[in-house]
């Protein structure tokens, strides 16, 4: 007697309207990891990585602009010197206008002396010695001040994230993860925010957000709540709320996915809350989803694909959007190996950051 055997899996099918977006090179040859801030009504700054790929020495970071809200793009300004890899930026603008710029410098905690120069290794951080770093421009980006230092109390390996927010005194908030200095059973990061009362000039005033969390974004919704979006271990993200400024936290609620992070929220002009992130699963590229209720639930069954050209594999996302004034939205992210522009369709490169234009009735 014959038995027949069969496999069984699940995947995903997407049922709605198709529809085309604009498009806009940021880029090319470079562009990992950017963060977007809004410098006027129409104007951006956008930070990313150069010089380098994914894990390189060479690369630091550079500040683009656009007047334009998000079709042209200046030529990018080196902010920091090569051969640090300065990386993981966090980003924002102070009440004065001056662009902050935080970074982690991956040379001092995970770099070697190889045969070919420094070599990435997995190395513990001492902590000892600063390797987070901060910097500010008064002049949108084409000058730089000098660096200065940042030693966590918490991390003894900080790495900044995303974009920096002004709470409604006006203290800035950082986010920053990390290795916590004290060693937590079964977790390898945690997510805290770090405070500036003076612009950016000074940083400290750290509070715990998130354990077994590491990128995090934040948002202030009406009433003064915080929202938070924090990329979990195993690759989903979570929210999770505080009343009392970023002290206090109520426990992370996964939202999307293992493989779909790390996230940016963005509250509209119409009062819904945006959470774009990356798609490292197919289609690779970038989701959406809404919120009507200021993040106690979300959309799930309605989940927007923003994005799904990304080629080869998940090094690509990272998205960071804004609202503008004509309540345009701009999202940037980055692409790795190939997309839609790529090659024979737009010569845009295998490498590429670009920033998609569009308004929330087109994509709701």
């Amino acid at each position: 007697m014959s038995t027949s055997r069969f496999l069984r899996a699940e995947s995903d099918c997407f049922v709605g309207k198709r529809g085309r977006l604009e498009r806009y090179l940021v880029c090319s040859t470079q562009g990992y990891f950017p963060v977007l801030v809004q410098t006027g009504k129409r104007a951006l700054a956008v930070i990313y990585r150069t010089g380098g790929t994914h894990v390189s020495a060479s690369a630091t970071l550079a500040v683009a602009t656009s007047a334009d809200g998000g079709k042209g793009w200046t030529d990018p300004v080196e902010i920091a010197p090569r051969w640090a890899d300065c990386r993981n930026p966090a980003f924002g603008v102070n009440a004065k206008g001056a662009l902050i710029a935080a970074y982690w410098k991956a040379c001092l905690d995970c770099y070697v002396d190889g045969p070919n120069g420094p070599e990435w290794k997995n190395l513990e951080a001492k902590g000892a010695i600063p390797t987070m770093f901060v910097r500010r421009s008064a002049d949108n980006g084409r000058t730089w001040s000098k660096e200065w230092p940042y030693i966590s109390e918490l991390l003894k390996l900080p790495s900044p994230y995303g974009r920096i927010i002004a709470a409604p005194d006006g203290t800035l908030l950082m986010p920053v993860y990390g290795t916590p200095r004290r060693k937590r059973k079964g977790v390898r990061d945690i997510s805290i925010l770090v405070r500036s009362r003076d612009g950016g000039k000074t940083w400290a005033d750290e509070s715990l957000v998130a354990t077994g969390h590491n990128e995090t974004s934040y948002v202030f919704l009406a009433g003064g709540r915080l929202l938070a979006a924090a990329r979990s271990e195993s690759g989903h993200v979570a929210t999770l709320f505080s009343d009392d400024v970023g002290r206090t936290w109520s426990q992370p609620v996964q939202v999307t996915r293992d493989g779909e992070h790390p996230a940016d929220l963005t509250v509209l002009a119409s009062g819904a809350v945006q959470l774009t992130f990356g798609r490292r699963i197919r289609p690779l590229g970038c989701g959406v989803l809404f919120s009507s209720d200021g993040g106690l639930s979300w959309d799930t069954d309605r989940e927007v694909l923003l994005a799904g050209d990304g080629v080869r594999n998940g090094d690509l996302g990272y998205p960071s959007t804004v609202q503008l004034a004509d309540k345009t939205i701009v999202t940037v992210l980055y692409y790795a190996s190939g997309s839609e522009t790529s090659g024979d369709w737009g010569n845009w490169g295998e490498v590429s950051c670009q920033a998609l234009r569009y308004r929330e009735e087109s994509i709701r």
